[in-house]
């Protein structure tokens, strides 16, 4: 017990410390029956330390224009991840499993992407310390970083989740895992009654997991209110990789017109758009809150559970504030091949501001850049 305190007084602010001085004090705790009070005292600690940052329409707006290259590089190729980004990157492209098998349950954290963006998976292995990058699906040409250990999922994966949680309703899906975990490290799933538990965890988990559920767990874990307004504020690192893994950079160029007067009108829309399932359509407003502006589509009221579950199943966040976006995304990088994405879509932004698609030349050069994004883009080209 004294050597527990003794860790809570000495921890630093380096995030790779806190992790390590967590897993044993999480480590110590089981052992000495005291999770509870010292979780709670390392997470005030932790909170202290590092305060989740969010935009409000004020801030967003006073973000500096003048972000070079190099600065955005550098934040490309920083080695280590933050917290929030590691759960904002599981939240869009992370998974928690259980598999059982006979007597065995198997558990599995996994993060999937694109074989041309591997290099954030191995961010992942440096940051937990733990798992690693292996082939996921080779027709899909995608690889993931897996951790399967129980006992790294006990004194490293869950901690981290515990501190950083999921914000979606994959939140959920952890809290079960979770459960599992803990049973199989008290040797439950080797007895009949034990086995047949986890097996009922885990038939409402992910897909089998009700609507209802994932929708109830949104509303009060965000705050939606009854006038449909959002209380919490999402932290900027998080939706930095959310937007890596969900969104869309998307530009709209149709067909050249003719205006009321006669002449040649050649529209050109650029937005970020990011779809979900209707039961997370709460996440939706939150980032609309974050941003400070855009619209979900279908438009329909999102506090009324029936009217959203009937909605499409998918819903759709749409922001077309082009200066808005490029402050943000100039600041916040994608860590991904999305980034390569990201910066064809500003040179459609600037060039539409320079009115280059009222040109021949211009209008060419655009639908060229437009020609080779998002899933068009070559798998030769690597972020």
């Amino acid at each position: 017990m004294k050597n527990t305190k003794t860790l809570l007084r000495n921890i630093k602010l380096s995030n790779k410390l806190k992790l390590i001085k967590y897993r044993e004090l999480f480590s110590a705790s089981i052992l000495l029956s005291t999770k509870k009070n010292k979780l709670n005292k390392l997470k005030k600690s932790l909170v202290n330390n590092k305060r989740p940052i969010s935009f409000t329409n004020n801030s967003l707006s006073l973000l500096n224009l003048t972000i070079s290259n190099n600065n955005i590089n550098k934040s490309m190729n920083n080695d280590k991840l933050t917290p929030w980004q590691v759960t904002g990157l599981v939240d869009g492209e992370g998974s928690f499993t259980c598999s059982p098998s006979g007597s065995s349950v198997k558990l599995e954290f996994k993060v999937t992407q694109k074989e041309d963006s591997e290099k954030i998976l191995h961010k992942l292995t440096d940051y937990f310390g733990c798992g690693s990058v292996v082939i996921d699906n080779k027709k899909t040409a995608t690889k993931k970083f897996r951790v399967s250990s129980i006992k790294d999922i006990l004194e490293i994966i869950i901690p981290h989740f515990d501190l950083y949680p999921c914000l979606t309703s994959k939140f959920l899906n952890f809290n079960d895992w979770k459960l599992i975990a803990t049973k199989i490290n008290k040797k439950e799933h080797l007895t009949s009654k034990g086995l047949i538990e986890i097996k009922s965890i885990i038939g409402n988990m992910n897909k089998e997991r009700s609507f209802e559920d994932k929708y109830n767990f949104c509303k009060n874990s965000l705050g939606l209110t009854n006038n449909g307004e959002i209380t919490k504020n999402l932290p900027a690192e998080w939706v930095q990789t959310f937007l890596a893994g969900e969104a869309t950079f998307y530009n709209y160029l149709p067909k050249q017109t003719i205006d009321s007067r006669g002449k040649p009108y050649q529209r050109c829309d650029s937005s970020l758009e990011i779809a979900q399932n209707s039961h997370d359509v709460i996440i939706l407003l939150a980032i609309k809150k974050f941003f400070g502006g855009g619209y979900i589509k279908p438009k329909y009221n999102v506090c009324d559970i029936i009217e959203c579950k009937n909605s499409r199943s998918v819903n759709r966040y749409i922001y077309r504030d082009t200066k808005a976006i490029i402050n943000f995304v100039d600041n916040y990088s994608m860590l991904n091949r999305k980034h390569l994405d990201y910066l064809d879509w500003k040179k459609i932004v600037e060039l539409k501001n320079n009115g280059s698609h009222n040109t021949i030349e211009g209008l060419e050069l655009m639908k060229k850049i437009i020609s080779n994004m998002n899933s068009t883009r070559s798998p030769d080209t690597k972020e």
